[in-house]
């Protein structure tokens, strides 16, 4: 009983930092914020605080509150900054790539702006300005002086509003592009008023919509480069305040400073160096061994308690907003099942997975992270749909007329541990009430495109992106689904009725009650994507990284604001 108490009470310490000084700005969140592998890059849309205007508190709870923008008398500007990735970089073309390589796509291209989700507030880049005449409009005047880099073929010319348009329709009619319903189903029009005025209108109003209009992937490219080089995979001009100097991919990214960046303050860096080495421990010892100035590695209790005794480091822990999944094909016999899918659930416990993977460390999770707070329902209000109950699995499984159990093929792909670490757990916990359950291995690039995105599986274990807002997690229990396919074959019209009212609210409380409904209605119907655990998210970094804080999440990739102390 007590291992239940700890586990239901059991929350990461947020905001936690190291007995070494909290120096500057806090760093870089590791792994976190690169992508753990699918889907997309949210933004935390967590309460902002009263001084959020000043940068500071974050609304999530965390004791390590945002940092404002680095005084000028603090920045040392130049030098080399080094970070790293365990994960294949599938390519850099930001209307494309879901995963490491949009960290890459968001230093080189520019954006209408940037939404932090965690204040609550747009920040303009490309925009000077915006202005919303009404629930379903919205109207960008450019700055007009923004040029794409000075290389060829674009050599340095002005970018106008025809680039946004130009921009948003590839990402909006790109076969291969991934989390782009907004622009596809959302949109009604688009429009370049003229060279410095952008015009939106949506059918219906829309929460989310300036955090879509200036997502990760809502990257403005230059038409000239993409007939150029066919595609954008291995090249990039953009106009944002990094160049591409080199990308091997699955190796190394090299940027260098744009010198006619708009903003001629930003960026202090004269280069950003990532390398990619697919061991997740070799690369933890690539910033041991104070070869890296972020950490880039994916850090659970254990390694932490060794990163954060490492001299001349700040480290420090947050609720994490990655998390794996069980998806259960509901197109197909047995999971078209709501008793089949229960019994799913029933037979998973969140303690095994937080003791084995996140040793220790985490909390139960329904269909949104926990560490979105101002969204998921809480850890009370959870327990009855996650609490393990083996035996009444069985029950339910004979109910259904599976009382000698079935045999059950899952997918999944060796190139990325965490779905092998979370698939380990899940084969035995199903072969305990009768399924004979087995794993089936594909190399990254073969599952993502023909099983997990196409939705040709029984039984699949993935994990995503840190989404920062509640629409893609939901969405994803959605009739429709998101990308490019409904994953999950599952079709219910009050789910995905409360998922469409909760996109439609402006109102934050009013859109919160809905968020919440939704909630309840997908776990009261087992929905086949089960959540299997939030983990907690362990950062580090050398104390001479300034101007990089954690707290910002994935807004941090557009601050811009990272330097190195001599």
């Amino acid at each position: 009983m007590q291992r239940r108490q700890n586990y239901w009470t059991r929350r990461p310490a947020a905001g936690r930092l190291s007995r070494r000084k909290f120096m500057g700005s806090a760093a870089g969140v590791g792994a976190g914020a690169a992508g753990l592998a699918l889907v997309g890059c949210g933004n935390d849309d967590d309460t902002p605080a009263d001084d959020t205007a000043n940068g500071n508190g974050n609304g999530n709870g965390d004791d390590a509150a945002p940092q404002p923008t680095p005084d000028e008398s603090e920045v040392q500007r130049g030098g080399r900054l080094r970070t790293g990735t365990y994960l294949d970089v599938l390519g850099i073309d930001p209307h494309i790539e879901v995963s490491v390589g949009l960290t890459t796509a968001q230093r080189v291209y520019t954006y209408l702006g940037r939404m932090d989700d965690v204040h609550n507030e747009f920040h303009p880049l490309l925009a000077s300005d915006h202005e919303q005449p009404s629930d379903t409009e919205h109207i960008f005047h450019l700055r007009e002086d923004a040029n794409f880099h000075d290389i060829a073929p674009v050599n340095g010319r002005q970018v106008t509003a025809q680039d946004v348009l130009y921009s948003l329709e590839r990402f909006r009619d790109l076969p291969e592009a991934q989390n782009n319903d907004f622009f596809k189903e959302v949109v009604e029009s688009m429009e370049a008023v003229d060279d410095y005025t952008f015009r939106v209108t949506t059918h219906v109003p829309y929460a989310e919509a300036l955090s879509e209009l200036g997502g990760s992937q809502a990257a403005i490219v230059p038409q000239e480069a993409v007939e150029e080089f066919g595609d954008l995979s291995n090249d990039a001009i953009g106009a944002g305040p990094y160049m591409l100097e080199e990308y091997v991919r699955g190796e190394s990214e090299l940027l260098v400073r744009n010198p006619d960046y708009f903003d001629g303050d930003l960026p202090y860096l004269d280069e950003y160096h990532r390398i990619t080495i697919l061991d997740n421990t070799a690369l933890l010892q690539a910033y041991e061994g104070d070869e890296l100035d972020i950490n880039g590695a994916l850090l659970n209790a254990l390694d932490f308690e060794t990163v954060e005794q490492l001299p001349d480091r700040v480290s420090g822990s947050m609720p994490a907003l990655h998390y794996a999944s069980l998806g259960l094909n509901a197109s197909m016999e047995p999971f078209n099942d709501p008793r089949v899918r229960e019994a799913i659930y029933l037979a998973l416990d969140p303690a095994e997975f937080i003791d084995r993977v996140g040793f220790g460390e985490g909390r139960a999770q329904g269909a949104l992270s926990p560490g979105l707070e101002q969204w998921a329902i809480t850890q009370d209000e959870l327990e009855p749909y996650v609490a393990p109950n083996r035996e009444r699995a069985r029950e339910l499984l004979a109910e259904a007329g599976y009382e000698n159990g079935f045999d059950l093929v899952i997918d999944t792909s060796q190139g990325v541990q965490l779905y092998i670490d979370h698939a380990e757990i899940v084969v035995p916990a199903l072969q305990e009430i009768g399924i004979n359950a087995e794993l089936q291995l594909h190399d990254l690039s073969t599952y993502l495109s023909t099983v997990l995105f196409a939705g040709d599986f029984h039984a699949t274990v993935f994990t995503h992106n840190p989404y920062e807002t509640p629409n893609i997690p939901l969405g994803m229990y959605h009739r429709r689904g998101i990308g490019t396919h409904n994953w999950f074959g599952y079709e219910n019209d009050e789910v995905s009725d409360l998922i469409d009212a909760q996109s439609q609210e402006l109102d934050l409380e009013a859109r919160q009650e809905r968020v919440r409904d939704a909630q309840f209605a997908i776990l009261d119907d087992r929905a086949p994507m089960i959540n299997l655990f939030s983990p907690t998210l362990f950062w580090s970094y050398h104390e001479r990284v300034g101007g990089y804080d954690p707290a910002y999440r994935g807004f941090q990739n557009s601050r811009y604001t990272e330097f190195l102390r001599s």
